[in-house]
């Protein structure tokens, strides 16, 4: 279950930054317009917090695409031998112009 959330009135930004502001620092504040919520607000440091947890989702899911991938790899024969793949790069190597 996700955080709780206050809900108030877009009034309050105006009148009440103060307590707002303290509010975020405990969980997410939604704030309405008209009795609908239009907006939520939320410290600085949980945004960071939620940036970083999805950055480091977002590079574990990078690093399974590519175990996924691999395992296709295997399962399909795409494979060669690591004398082989080492003496391609040896080969390259060699045949640059140092």
């Amino acid at each position: 279950m996700g955080p709780n959330i206050s809900i108030r009135p877009s009034k309050d930004i105006r009148t009440n930054y103060a307590q707002i502001s303290a509010l975020t620092r405990e969980n997410p504040v939604a704030i309405t317009v008209n009795g609908k919520e239009d907006t939520v607000l939320l410290s600085h440091e949980d945004f960071q917090d939620q940036l970083h947890y999805i950055n480091e989702l977002e590079a574990k899911l990078a690093v399974y695409a590519h175990l996924a991938q691999a395992m296709d790899d295997i399962k399909l024969g795409r494979v060669e031998s690591a004398d082989s793949v080492f003496a391609d790069i040896l080969g390259d190597l060699e045949s640059l112009d140092v």
